[in-house]
């Protein structure tokens, strides 16, 4: 039962990936005309500064699934129940660290943005703001039954559930818009739809997965255990809330909101191309906690799982990759605007390199975590973000210098300066140092691993060559000549990338779903 809901559980994140991203490719067109370049940029920089307040989950969110596993492995019912128990309290204790300091967050808002917003801008955000932390109060007072629900590997309640929800709040904001509403309006909406869901997975966790807390007598070796081994967890967060959010933080402290803007448009393929691998990683948690639960060095298991999912992720972020740089920027010129344009490209552009490495190894990322040998790469990915921020924050005052503040050549080249400055700090870390850990400490065999990974390469170059060619010879000025060219070199890519990349094994993958399809047609139509 539980393969199937791994299965269903990939093919639903995958569904809330497409769903999701066509929604969002089609709705924020939409809602830049309708907020406008300043109001839009507004929303950004508020919810920029309040993320920050993510990093009270101290990374535990990462630990409850190991232990979680532990208790299962044991068949301990009772010790589920406390582990319930301490998770809910520590969460609801956190929550209220996070209204306090949010609170804090809007009393400065003045201090923070007082020299790039108007007066106007300055009380909206705080609004914006406030509604954001108490959208965080409701995420950790409800994350323990989340987790349950994940470690129990309930994937097909918790991905569709997702994916509902992925669906209703653009469908209700853009009505919103319609009549009037603002980037207020959509942070209210955004809250609704945010304790509606939750509310739904406590239900469930009560009826289908007899979810018990156990508050009596909490057991403290517990809770330290938890946050011994969170603790690099939490460095890491900081890590990816400093890189995540700072470039928006400062320049919407250096340059105002437009410039805000102008990176969030391309900012937005960064976040899209993460979604694609991250959500399929995290279907694999369980069971390689489950892996090395039973035995900590069965490297045997664990590199066939890192080796066959990368190989299966390499595939699709290389075509989401090679996709963006033949027809990025036509896409942004047609569905932004050519005011964002080439600026906006080159960010998206930073971005995707960046994390383009990451993202078809992040199922090492969990084994690390399953052995608990993630304080290394805590510790790396830390010092690789400040220096990050110190670049970042040279670049900007640099250019803040070279053309003045009010320059748009300003905004332009900080916003790229700030994504190239990311790039560059996530190859050091994310590429270089963690190719060599993985090798060296961890267990897994990375030579190996890139030659499976190579042998996807040949299938890429005619795609390549054929885009290149198409655009160059029929270029893109309407949305019906961009989707006829997007179609074609999708069906080039993959007749390339089966006949030229592709094993037995990701074949199958590709095919089981269609032939299955096919089969139940066949039965309809007999």
């Amino acid at each position: 039962m539980a393969i199937n809901q791994r299965k269903a559980g990939t093919i639903l994140s995958y569904a809330h990936i497409i769903i999701g991203n066509t929604i969002s490719l089609i709705y924020t067109p939409i809602m830049l005309k309708m907020l406008g370049q300043s109001e839009y940029g507004l929303f950004g920089t508020a919810n920029s500064v309040t993320s920050y307040l993510s990093l009270f989950s101290f990374g535990i969110s990462g630990a409850y699934i190991r232990f979680n596993s532990l208790y299962r492995a044991k068949g301990d019912k009772e010790g589920e129940a406390k582990l319930n128990g301490v998770f809910f309290s520590i969460f609801s204790f956190l929550a209220l660290l996070v209204l306090i300091t949010g609170s804090i967050m809007v009393i400065f808002a003045d201090n923070i943005f007082g020299n790039s917003l108007t007066d106007t801008e300055l009380k909206k955000i705080k609004i914006i703001m406030i509604l954001s932390i108490c959208q965080f109060v409701v995420t950790f007072l409800f994350n323990t039954v989340a987790m349950v629900i994940q470690a129990y590997e309930k994937y097909i309640f918790i991905k569709s559930a997702v994916l509902i929800a992925g669906i209703v709040q653009p469908m209700i904001n853009l009505v919103v818009l319609y009549f009037g509403g603002k980037a207020v309006s959509i942070s209210v909406i955004s809250l609704t739809v945010s304790i509606l869901t939750y509310s739904t997975y406590v239900i469930y966790a009560k009826k289908s997965l007899n979810m018990k807390f156990d508050f009596h007598g909490l057991d403290k070796l517990l809770i330290k255990n938890v946050f011994v081994f969170s603790g690099f967890l939490f460095i890491n967060s900081i890590t990816d809330q400093i890189t995540g959010s700072t470039d928006t933080l400062l320049l919407g402290m250096f340059s105002g909101t437009n410039a805000v803007a102008i990176y969030t448009i391309g900012a937005t393929f960064g976040r899209y191309f993460m979604s694609i691998s991250t959500s399929v990683s995290s279907v694999f948690s369980p069971q390689i906690n489950k892996i090395v639960a039973e035995d900590k060095n069965n490297n045997v298991a664990l590199n066939e799982i890192f080796q066959r999912i990368g190989r299966v992720q390499c595939l699709i972020v290389s075509f989401i990759l090679i996709a963006y740089i033949i027809f990025g920027l036509h896409f942004i010129n047609l569905w932004a605007g050519e005011e964002y344009g080439i600026t906006s490209y080159f960010v998206g552009l930073f971005l995707l390199l960046a994390t383009y490495v990451p993202l078809f190894q992040n199922i090492g990322i969990e084994i690390q975590k399953a052995k608990n040998m993630h304080k290394a790469r805590s510790i790396v990915y830390f010092l690789v973000a400040v220096v990050n921020v110190l670049l970042t924050i040279g670049i900007v005052l640099f250019l803040k210098n070279y053309f003045g503040s009010d320059s748009d050549s300003f905004k332009v080249y900080a916003s790229m300066g700030a994504a190239f400055m990311t790039m560059f700090c996530y190859i050091c870390g994310n590429d270089i140092f963690m190719n060599i850990y993985y090798h060296k400490k961890v267990g897994l065999d990375i030579i190996t691993f890139w030659k499976k990974i190579l042998r996807l390469v040949p299938g890429f170059l005619i795609p390549i060559a054929f885009g290149a060619f198409i655009t160059y010879v029929f270029p893109i000025d309407s949305f019906l000549v961009f989707l006829v060219e997007a179609i074609l070199f999708t069906v080039v890519f993959f007749i390339s990338v089966w006949f030229l990349s592709m094993n037995e094994y990701e074949k199958e993958l590709l095919s089981a779903p269609i032939k299955k399809i096919a089969g139940k047609l066949k039965r309809i139509k007999g």
